[in-house]
């Protein structure tokens, strides 16, 4: 019996190659955060070309890679002109300062939940403020200031950024143009524990100078750099990676006790040169890339504890325990 030769349609690789040149646009700056929301009204269109695939295009593979092709086309062309035709979402960015002063304060607890955009935190100089923050954003800000000696403090995102019904939700945070940001600055006047929520975008932190005794640092969507302080007493940062690179610099004479846990991209941790640093790793998936002076004392393969020599009579001791994700670790 002769079998019937069956087409593979074409249909779903084209669509992921129009999901990447959308990408490749918005991180471009060729189409802007309005041009993105106009896909909340197209998604009943993808509905339609997949039950066209179904259909018709599992016939042919000329059939299949021309409905693949049209809905790429389409997409682009109604979310270029979306805006224009009134589509696209109410995105209405604002600019915005927000400022606490220090007074009285002795210590403080900041918790900043950042949401789209390129974020900055800094250590603020010459300024009699807490925290001063410039931003540019969408949606409603949520900013409280509570206590006295032991000053609270918050800044985030009230709620979600409404855009309407999205099942293609992570195309909308992206601004290509670079419109909206979060600029942070604390003071390193007094002792703080932060915590730091990353949201969309580039997160760069500079905690060089600040009197940390707790750091805490979720990963969202994007790349992290942060400068990690030499404090005068030891202290405990946590970082839960979410999707992109990490990169984390340590300055010199930091006694710290670092806990990272991998989400998805690389991980790379800059020690100070001769600094005594344990390594205690759990695995994951990536490669571990460590420097001559970290020896391993148990385990195998990417599992067990690494030391430099001397580190059990150090003063200033690094620890750090990593918890594998999907990426390599370096440590350099």
């Amino acid at each position: 019996m002769e079998r019937t030769r069956g087409y593979r349609s074409l249909f779903w690789p084209l669509l992921l190659i129009g999901v990447g040149l959308v990408w490749l646009l918005g991180n471009l700056g060729v189409i802007s955060a309005a041009n993105l929301s106009v896909l909340a009204r197209l998604w009943p269109l993808f509905l339609i070309a997949i039950g066209l695939d179904l259909l018709i295009g599992r016939r042919s593979a000329l059939l299949g890679a021309l409905i693949g092709l049209g809905t790429v086309v389409l997409v682009v062309a109604l979310m270029l002109a979306g805006p224009s035709l009134g589509w696209s979402s109410n995105l209405d960015v604002r600019s915005d300062s927000y400022s606490a002063p220090l007074d009285d304060a002795s210590s403080a607890r900041v918790d900043l939940n950042l949401s789209v955009g390129t974020s900055t935190v800094r250590p603020l100089a010459d300024s009699t403020n807490l925290i001063e923050a410039d931003l540019r954003y969408v949606g409603e800000i949520d900013f409280r200031v509570e206590g006295g000696a032991e000053r609270v403090v918050s800044l985030g995102q009230r709620g979600e950024v409404n855009v309407g019904f999205n099942p293609f939700g992570f195309f909308l945070p992206w601004n290509g143009n670079n419109d909206l940001r979060w600029d942070v600055g604390l003071s390193p006047a007094v002792p703080m524990a932060l915590s730091i929520h990353n949201g969309v975008g580039e997160a760069n932190l500079d905690l060089s100078s600040l009197q940390l005794t707790s750091l805490s640092l979720n990963g969202g969507v994007g790349e992290i750099h942060a400068t990690l302080p030499a404090t005068r007493a030891p202290y405990r940062a946590t970082v839960n990676n979410g999707v992109g690179e990490v990169s984390l610099t340590i300055m010199r004479g930091a006694a710290l006790d670092l806990t990272v846990s991998g989400g998805v991209g690389g991980l790379t941790i800059d020690v100070p040169d001769g600094a005594a640093v344990r390594l205690t790793s759990q695995g994951g998936l990536g490669d571990l890339n460590l420097p001559g002076d970290l020896v391993r004392i148990s385990g195998q393969d990417h599992e067990g504890v690494w030391e430099t020599d001397g580190f059990s009579q150090a003063e200033l001791p690094i620890t750090i325990e990593y918890n594998g994700g999907v990426g390599g670790l370096t440590v350099r």
